[in-house]
């Protein structure tokens, strides 16, 4: 089992990575990545903050013998940009984080600006937009044309088991995430894992 979207103290999460690293090490997990909320938040990772997390996730591979992805999240604006800090990351996720109107054109302008691995929590019914099934397969067919993987997130329950069916017969690949805030959450993508067999078992999933 993986976890790919895991938040630390290093943005707003309440584990250190070391607390995480053993976590994950106690549950036998494969390998993880801690993706901490990127620099368009006032507590999100900056460069300082990005190479002192660097040396703890080293430190921390060590001393536990999992991989740990470094990695971070980034919010999509209103114009599809993302803005990282001066960082040599494993695995960059782009999500939506606010109500918009515009929720498939952001994302759409963002997969054609931007170099990213993952689309954070799909269609997260936390945000408030109008699903356009037509806009979908457009955003589907942006995901597949530039290889980046679609998100199974626990925490959110997203993407909806219509979106996944869409995915069944494309070869877009899948990523698993608790987006654990708390050490009590690493490690549960159970409901990912069940969504992938069920829909999207031939997909490969993603690892950096």
């Amino acid at each position: 089992m993986i976890d790919l979207h895991i938040h630390s103290n290093f943005s707003d999460g309440r584990a250190t990575v070391f607390e995480i690293a053993r976590k994950a090490k106690e549950l036998g997990l494969k390998a993880i990545a801690i993706v901490d909320h990127s620099l368009e938040l006032s507590f999100g990772l900056d460069e300082r903050k990005a190479r002192l997390r660097q040396i703890e996730i080293d430190d921390a591979r060590s001393i536990y013998g999992i991989r740990i992805y470094s990695g971070i999240e980034c919010g999509i604006n209103h114009s599809g940009e993302i803005f990282l800090p001066e960082h040599d990351f494993d695995l960059i996720i782009a999500s939506v984080h606010e109500n918009t109107t515009d929720y498939y054109g952001r994302v759409i302008k963002c997969i054609e600006k931007n170099d990213f691995d993952i689309l954070g929590h799909p269609l997260s019914e936390m945000f408030e937009f109008v699903r356009d099934h037509k806009l979908e397969e457009e955003m589907l067919d942006a995901l597949e044309a530039h290889g980046i993987a679609l998100e199974l997130n626990s925490t959110h329950k997203c993407p909806p088991e219509d979106l996944l069916i869409s995915c069944a017969d494309r070869g877009i690949r899948v990523s698993l995430g608790s987006d654990a805030h708390s050490l009590e959450k690493v490690g549960k993508v159970e409901w990912c894992e069940e969504r992938r067999k069920k829909y999207l078992r031939r997909r490969e999933i993603l690892l950096p």
